[in-house]
């Protein structure tokens, strides 16, 4: 991997986990407890599975800024073994790492 292509890489991961940084702060706010006193069933039925749907994308949140985080920590770092899989050790394909920054399999490993 070039210089150019590591520091395009770098710039995908910054904007990725301000990005992401943002959503988390965005569903912390929307998964707050709801008071359902006073409402409908329909209504508290409607809010209880609305939090669950946002309790579930929150986690899935958390759980990509993590490995975009890691991913910037490696690339930081001078990791020699970033970009490469961590299971057959083939390089991972330039578009897949511009894609997903954080990836850490090849494609046919991570099937």
């Amino acid at each position: 991997m070039t210089e150019k292509e590591r520091a395009q890489i770098r710039e995908k991961l910054v904007s990725e986990i301000a990005r992401v940084k943002q959503d988390v702060e965005n569903l912390k706010e929307i998964t707050k407890p709801v008071d359902t006193e006073g409402m409908d069933e329909i209504t508290r039925m409607d809010a209880i599975v609305s939090k669950s749907v946002n309790d579930a994308a929150l986690a899935a949140a958390r759980s990509r800024l993590g490995g975009l985080e890691y991913a910037f920590k490696r690339l930081e770092d001078d990791d020699p073994e970033f970009g490469y899989c961590l299971e057959c050790g083939e390089a991972i394909p330039l578009p897949r790492l511009f894609s997903m920054p954080e990836a850490s399999r090849c494609v046919n490993c991570a099937e």
